[in-house]
C-alpha cells in the first residue's frame, strides 16, 4: 500500500454507509495506563458525543495539558510493509490529529493514515469515526494489484470478529476472482478464503474451466491437506464445462491423478447434465436443477460475454451506431451511419449458446447490446428511459426461445478497466449503470468508488439456467 495517497476526506458526523472494518495492528494502552486520569478522559470523549459549546467551556490551560498529554503519549503498534516486527511510535504524527477530532468532531483523513484512526477508534469504541474509516477501505481494497492489501484485510476481519469488513474483502475477490488468480498473492490466498469463495455464483471468472485450472496451479503451493483440496474441488461446478473439456482434465490436470474417484463421480454427473433432458434427470434421479451446481456463475469468456465502452469508437474500429437527429439511419456494411449531425452509441452484437448443457450445442441466441446515454438514444432503440436513470446498458435477445429455459444476466461496471466497481442485474431489458463517486443523486453509487469519476466500461454476462417449477422465476 503506498505510504501516500492524494485521496483525503473530511469527518464530521455520522457516515452516510457506516461499516466497522479495519486493519491489522493493535492498539497498545501501557503508556496511557501510566496515566490514568487521561486515559479515562480520552475514553469519555471517544465513547460520548460531546458538543462542541461543551468542550469549550473547559479551562484552557488544562485542555492544553491534556491534550499534550494524548498526543505525546498515545502509542500506536503497527506493523512494517515487509512484515517486519511491530514499531511502537511513541510520538505517532497521527497523535497530534486526535485531540482535533475528541473535541471538535471533525478531522481531515487521507487514505494514508485511515488504517491508524480506525484502530484507535475501534480500540476506544468511537463508532462514528469507525465507520466513517470504514467507507473508506472501499477506496483502499483495488489499489494493490498484487491483491496483498485485501488478503491482510480478509486475515484481520476474521481476528477481530469484523464480519462486515469481512464481507467487503469477500465481495471484491469474487467480483475480481480472474485478477486474484493472477496476481503474485494467489500462491498465498488461505484455504479457508477459498472455501468461501468457490461456492459463490457471483464469483467472476473466464470459464468454469478456467475455475479449475487457477486451482490446481494453487494447489501446488502444498498449503492445503489432501483432504482439503479435495474439498475445493467438489465446489467446482463440473456441470459448466463442456463434454470435451471434461474428457481432457485427465490430461491437463495435476490434481486429477490424486483425486481420481472425485473426478470420475464429477465427470459422470457433468456428463449427465449435458446428455439426458432435465425432465428426466428430475424424474428418475430426483436431481433439483435449480441447485448451484447446475446454473453458471458470472462467466467473461466471449462464448458468454460481450462489451461495450462508451469511447469504443475513438479507440478501436467496434460496431458503431450514429445517430441523426435530422435524418433517417441507412446502414453500410457494420455501422449506420446518418447522412449529417450524428453521434455515437456503442453497440455490440453477439451470440451465446441457448444454454450450457451439450443439448443445446448447436442452438444459438443472438443478443444487441448498446450503451444508452441520452432519452433519445432509449428512443431510437425502442427502450422506455427516465432521465434520471440515465446512462444505462440495453440488451435485446432474438431467437432462442424455449419455456424451459430462463436468464439472470449481469452487466459488470469496470473502473478503468483495472477492476470490476460493480455487479447490476438486467431488469428485463435494461441494467443500471451507478455512479462512479457519491454525488448525492438520485443513482446509486458503485459497490467499490472508482478515483477516474466515471465509467466508460462494461461487460455484460448472459447466464441462462433451466427454469423449473421451483426455480422461483415466472
Amino acid at each position: 500500500m503506498p505510504s501516500v495517497c492524494p485521496w483525503s476526506g473530511t469527518f464530521s458526523g455520522e457516515p452516510s454507509r457506516p461499516q466497522a472494518l479495519g486493519l491489522p495492528g493493535a492498539l497498545s494502552s501501557s503508556p496511557l495506563q501510566k496515566h490514568t486520569h487521561t486515559h479515562a478522559r480520552l475514553h469519555t470523549l471517544l465513547h460520548a458525543h460531546v458538543p462542541l459549546s461543551h468542550v469549550r467551556s473547559r479551562s484552557c490551560t488544562h485542555t492544553h495539558a491534556r491534550s499534550h498529554a494524548v498526543h505525546t503519549r498515545v502509542a500506536v503498534l503497527d506493523r512494517q510493509a515487509q512484515g517486519s516486527p511491530a514499531v511502537l511510535w511513541g510520538r505517532h504524527p497521527l497523535s497530534l490529529f486526535l485531540p482535533r477530532y475528541f473535541y471538535s468532531r471533525r478531522i481531515d483523513i487521507a487514505l494514508s493514515s485511515v488504517k491508524c484512526f480506525h484502530k484507535l477508534a475501534s480500540a476506544y469504541g468511537a463508532k462514528q469515526l469507525q465507520g466513517y474509516c470504514a467507507s473508506l477501505f472501499a477506496i483502499l481494497l483495488p489499489q494493490d494489484p498484487s491483491f496483498q492489501t485485501p488478503l491482510d484485510l480478509y486475515a484481520y476481519a476474521l481476528a477481530t470478529g469484523d464480519t462486515l469488513l469481512e464481507k467487503l474483502c469477500l465481495q471484491f475477490l469474487a467480483w475480481n476472482f480472474e485478477a486474484l488468480t493472477q496476481a503474485e498473492a494467489w500462491p498465498s490466498v488461505p484455504t479457508d478464503l477459498l472455501q468461501l469463495l468457490l461456492p459463490r455464483s457471483d464469483l467472476v471468472v473466464p470459464s468454469e474451466l478456467a475455475l479449475l485450472k487457477a486451482v490446481d496451479t494453487w494447489s501446488w503451493g502444498e498449503r492445503a491437506s489432501h483432504e482439503e483440496v479435495e474439498g475445493l474441488v467438489g465446489k467446482v461446478r463440473f456441470p459448466m464445462m463442456l463434454p470435451e473439456e471434461l474428457f481432457e482434465l485427465q490430461f491437463n490436470l495435476t490434481l486429477y491423478w490424486s483425486h481420481k474417484a472425485l473426478f470420475q463421480r464429477k465427470t459422470l454427473q457433468a456428463l449427465e447434465f449435458h446428455t439426458v433432458p432435465f425432465q428426466l434427470l428430475a424424474r428418475y434421479k430426483g436431481l433439483n436443477l435449480t441447485e448451484d451446481a447446475y446454473k453458471p456463475r458470472i462467466y467473461t469468456s466471449p462464448t458468454w460475454s460481450a462489451s461495450v465502452t462508451d469511447s469504443s469508437w475513438s479507440a478501436r474500429k467496434s460496431q458503431l451506431v450514429y445517430q441523426s437527429r435530422q435524418g433517417s439511419l441507412v446502414k453500410y456494411s457494420n455501422y449506420f451511419q446518418a447522412p449529417s449531425d450524428y453521434r455515437y452509441y456503442p453497440y455490440q452484437s453477439f451470440q451465446t449458446p441457448q444454454h450450457p448443457s451439450f443439448l443445446f450445442h448447436d442452438k444459438r441466441v443472438s443478443w444487441s447490446l448498446v450503451y444508452l446515454p441520452t432519452i433519445q438514444s432509449c428512443w431510437n432503440y425502442g427502450f422506455s428511459c427516465s432521465s434520471d436513470e440515465l446512462p444505462i446498458l440495453g440488451l435485446t435477445k432474438s431467437g432462442g426461445s424455449d419455456r424451459s429455459i430462463a436468464y439472470e444476466n449481469k452487466a459488470l461496471t469496470l473502473c478503468e478497466g483495472l477492476f470490476v466497481a460493480d455487479v447490476t442485474d438486467f431488469e428485463g431489458r435494461k441494467a443500471a449503470i451507478p455512479s462512479a463517486l457519491d454525488t448525492n443523486s438520485s443513482k446509486s453509487t458503485s459497490f467499490f468508488p472508482c478515483p477516474a469519476g466515471h465509467f466508460n466500461s462494461f461487460r455484460t454476462v448472459i447466464r441462462p439456467f433451466y427454469l423449473t417449477n421451483s426455480s422461483g422465476v415466472d
